[in-house]
């Protein structure tokens, strides 16, 4: 199916018409910004390049000649950040509206795999879909196991996350932490309870991928008809994707009679190579043929020069920023084992120097990642990691409920976005649905509830009881009997459904404690006096990692 074709003549149309409406400097696109438009070959796209502008403009033009009603573009982003700002860029033309909706997708590469291939596989398999998350899953599963697993799983420093479903010599096979005998009491517990989570639910992102791989190995007609629906495919920062999934786009779409792929993103920016012992993409990362964007208007020329030696890709950066009035020089802090902890003082003594106007927001920033991968505390040993409200997943809303009494530490939004999610758990058991984009019904999620919240006019009601549960100072049993009876009124679901009954019966604890979220308690104040917050990347989720904003004048792990 051949792909309307762009030329400069629509692309200097479409730029009148941006610069005509906007109040920022006039949008202008050399050459290699305006082949990565026109055509369809893999692009590396500095830092700065206008990546999004870029994609946003080709949407856009594709969209004003798509006349095929059973046909569309797909677009993949790595994560919900890239997702959102791609469609507010299609909702600025009336025409890429189109986009939004049947038969085109716009989403991440989790989505996609969900939605055309791995839900139905698990569907088709009897299984229910109630967590599709990683850290929820392990811990689900860990607390079904007997204590000689879990003792077994310790000794060996395994665990639970490594209990998944996993697509190996083309085939579907559970993947059994600690290596036991097939025949000893922990690999035959681990293998029940595994059955257990499945059949409850439960999830791994990556098991996703698995169903896929098996779907499309038993049914290969899934390959031709996502083919046909989708003759475009475009791939925003490719640089992220992990070998499985970027094995897997490929494997759909690379190469195919009929079907073009595009990939957008840096080489040089992949920072999720390696984590959680995933190896990195190499179709991408590695590749050789790659259409280079090399001026960022993010940098300045003389920032650019020093960058420039530090791609790997070796791409001929040039800087086309404006250079401000008494800037800041580039600096590059160079140190050792020995002179790690001096780090921040010359951090701090950089920042220090800055005019006021450019030290408003400075952040010293830690990653996290398994192995030897430096963190803040690396530079900072005071940092302390304890100070931390880590509220585990709950198996009950009463836990949800119990984290937000009982661990009063810890900013609010954390408790209350726990009863949110809670909330959620409630109305997808009660079979409540919203209204999607499309019109159609669509399970309720995070995303979604407010909207539903709305349209249900409970708001009120709503905010009422979770501002009592969130102010509470005890639980009983007694006070929880009426507070189920307000939820089941309130949301309109049958207390005696049984599913519905298990979720809401009352817990005498709270959820164990897993996941970290850092406290503002942690300041670091350099000799001159200047105080710094301690920031980290939490761990990385596969599904839909956050991308964190990276603000001026911070310090990485990577330096």
């Amino acid at each position: 199916m051949p792909i309307p074709a762009i030329d400069d003549a629509d692309i200097d149309t479409l730029l009148e018409e941006v610069n005509a409406t906007s109040v920022n400097e006039a949008l202008s696109l050399d050459e290699a910004r305006r082949a990565a438009i026109r055509e369809h070959r893999h692009v590396h796209a500095c830092p700065g390049a206008g990546k999004t502008t870029l994609i946003g403009l080709k949407l856009v033009l594709l969209a004003r000649k798509w006349r095929y009603r059973h046909c569309g573009l797909c677009v993949l982003t790595h994560t919900n950040v890239a997702k959102d700002e791609i469609l507010k860029r299609v909702r600025t033309d009336a025409a890429a509206t189109s986009l939004i909706s049947y038969p085109h997708f716009i989403g991440t590469i989790q989505d996609f795999v969900q939605t055309f291939l791995a839900l139905p596989a698990c569907r088709s398999k009897g299984y229910p879909i109630r967590h599709i998350d990683d850290s929820t899953t392990a811990a689900y599963m860990r607390r079904r196991l007997a204590p000689s697993t879990r003792t077994y799983l310790d000794n060996k420093n395994a665990s639970t996350s490594r209990l998944r479903l996993e697509w190996a010599q083309d085939q579907l096979s559970v993947n059994v932490p600690g290596a036991p005998g097939t025949l000893t009491a922990s690999y035959q517990n681990m293998i029940v309870v595994k059955n257990q989570t499945l059949e409850n639910g439960y999830f791994f992102f990556s098991e996703m991928y698995a169903f896929a791989r098996e779907l499309i190995s038993t049914n290969p007609s899934v390959i031709d008809a996502l083919r046909q629906r989708f003759p475009l495919v475009l791939i925003d920062e490719t640089q992220d994707t992990l070998r499985f999934q970027d094995e897997l786009i490929n494997h759909l779409f690379g190469d195919a009679a009929g079907c073009t792929l595009q990939k957008v993103g840096d080489p040089d920016q992949a920072i999720f190579d390696g984590m959680s012992g995933e190896p990195p993409n190499e179709t991408f990362n590695a590749a050789i043929d790659l259409a280079p964007i090399p001026d960022s208007g993010r940098f300045t020329a003389n920032i650019a020069d020093k960058f420039c030696g530090l791609s790997t890709r070796r791409i001929a950066l040039t800087g086309s920023r404006p250079t401000a009035a008494n800037s800041p020089s580039c600096t590059f802090i160079l140190y050792s084992n020995d002179t790690i902890g001096s780090v921040l003082d010359q951090f701090g003594a950089i920042v220090a120097g800055l005019p006021e106007a450019d030290r408003k927001v400075v952040k010293a920033i830690g990653g996290r990642a398994e192995g030897e991968a430096l963190s803040i505390q690396s530079y900072w040993q005071a940092f302390d990691r304890n100070q931390a409200n880590k509220i585990g997943n709950a198996d009950k809303f009463c836990e949800c409920v119990r984290s937000a009494v009982e661990l009063k530490e810890g900013p609010v939004h954390t408790h209350y976005q726990h009863l949110r999610q809670g909330l959620v758990e409630l109305l997808r058991l009660g079979g409540k649905t919203a209204i999607g984009r499309s019109g159609a019904a669509v399970p309720i999620t995070l995303a979604n509830v407010r909207r539903y919240f709305d349209v249900s006019g409970k708001m009120p009601h709503i905010n009422a009881l979770m501002a009592d549960l969130m102010l509470r100072s005890v639980l009983t049993a007694d006070e929880w009997a009426g507070i189920t009876q307000r939820l089941c009124d309130i949301f309109d679901v049958d207390s005696g459904n049984a599913a519905i009954a298990e979720y809401l019966a009352y817990a005498d604890h709270a959820p164990e404690l897993l996941d970290e979220v850092v406290l503002p308690g942690n300041v670091y104040l350099s000799p001159g006096g200047h105080p710094h917050r301690g920031f980290h990347y939490p761990r990385r989720q596969r599904g839909n990692p956050r991308r964190y904003p990276r603000p001026r004048n911070q310090v990485r792990d990577s330096l």
